[in-house]
């Protein structure tokens, strides 16, 4: 029925003579009610709005021509929900993004705090052999300086040890993984009353980790310092000691010069051979080895020339020349304490490398452990 209907109000709202008609409103069929004929148009006056629903009912036409009757269309839901959809799309795709968005950022920080963390690992894992060899570079130029010899080994230094192989990783990064690798899992979080104690717990590791890092560069440090300060002392003590041998040399030959040319006569030449020969003795010895050790010169010169000089206590002229091998019996010793004093701090710092290289396996314990390995540490 509402088809028939809405077709003949459709059919009896135009005039017949007109022939000019208004668009179709697409929301809202608007019907016009005109008088039919070739009678003049009337104009409107008033106008009757109707909406028709499911079930129309039926419509008393007024006569009154000077009335128009416009016929609403109810709204139909399809075409709300057509309305509605593109909305709804766009809506869904936003929260999706979203969600994609944070999901990926997760994932990639994730990612991001693994591969730092393995970083971290490997770049402990390999000091191992690094300080292992430290060690026995550091006993092998222990061994060298030990002997005595005048010349002696160099000190290798392993430079992968220190803190330069770790400027590179990021603090903050090794702290994430660290908390990544040791916290409980989410739903344990909720109902756990010591997150707060495993934080503390995770910054206690990290702390540990780099005041390992920082021990291990101090040892570098002191060990590279320890070396140039040791060149440096011996080569000013040896440096010394020739300048010294050259004053000996110079008095030795005034004071043979002195004897050659006796006018004093305190005693008899043949009284002076013996030092004279000691001293020639060992001139000879330096000129036919040029690696020869200076640390002998205490026994092969110094110590019997002052014996010989003793003899000749009476001659005032000697005297320059013992005050000179007084010198040089100095000089020996200062040279003996620059090794000695470099000993002593070998031997400090392979103690320290040993302690760090037994460490070292808990560190890397530490670092790769999870909640179980965590909540031992102490």
């Amino acid at each position: 029925m509402a088809p028939i209907f809405i077709s003949f109000l459709i059919a009896v709202s135009f005039p017949a003579e007109s022939k000019q008609t208004n668009p179709p409103d697409t929301p809202k069929a608007k019907i016009q009610m005109a008088k039919a004929g070739s009678e003049p148009q009337i104009k409107l006056t008033d106008t009757l709005r109707i909406e028709l629903d499911d079930k129309p009912s039926s419509i008393s036409q007024q006569r009154n021509p000077a009335v128009q009757t416009i016929i609403v269309k109810e709204k139909d839901s399809s075409d709300s929900l057509s309305r509605l959809l593109p909305l709804i799309f766009t809506l869904t795709g936003l929260v999706t993004g979203f969600f994609m968005n944070r999901l990926y950022e997760w994932y990639t920080n994730k990612k991001k705090i693994k591969k730092s963390g393995k970083r971290w690992n490997i770049e402990l894992k390999t000091l191992e052999e690094p300080i292992k060899d430290q060690i026995k570079y550091i006993e092998a130029f222990k061994t060298s300086v030990a002997k005595r010899e005048w010349k002696y080994d160099s000190l290798e230094l392993m430079t992968t040890i220190n803190s330069d192989r770790f400027s590179s990783l990021d603090k903050n990064d090794l702290m994430d993984y660290i908390d990544y690798t040791t916290r409980f899992p989410w739903y344990k979080q909720l109902f756990s009353s010591k997150n707060q104690e495993q934080n503390n717990k995770a910054v206690k590791i990290s702390n540990h980790i780099h005041g390992f890092i920082d021990v291990l560069n101090h040892n570098f440090q002191m060990l590279n310092y320890n070396w140039d300060q040791f060149q440096d002392g011996i080569s000013a003590t040896t440096k010394k000691l020739n300048q010294d041998m050259e004053t000996l040399n110079i008095q030795f030959n005034t004071f043979r010069f002195h004897i050659s040319n006796d006018v004093l006569k305190i005693y008899q030449k043949a009284d002076y051979e013996p030092f004279f020969n000691l001293y020639f003795q060992f001139i000879l010895q330096l000129r036919q080895n040029a690696n020869y050790n200076m640390h002998n010169l205490n026994k092969d010169f110094l110590e019997p020339a002052i014996i010989e000089l003793e003899k000749l206590k009476k001659d005032d002229r000697i005297l320059p020349i013992t005050t000179s091998t007084s010198v040089l019996y100095n000089d020996l010793r200062a040279v003996d304490s620059e090794k000695d004093y470099v000993l002593d701090n070998m031997n400090e710092l392979i103690a320290r490398y040993k302690k760090a290289l037994e460490s070292l396996p808990q560190i890397i314990e530490k670092l790769e452990d999870k909640r179980t390995g965590f909540l031992q540490f102490k």
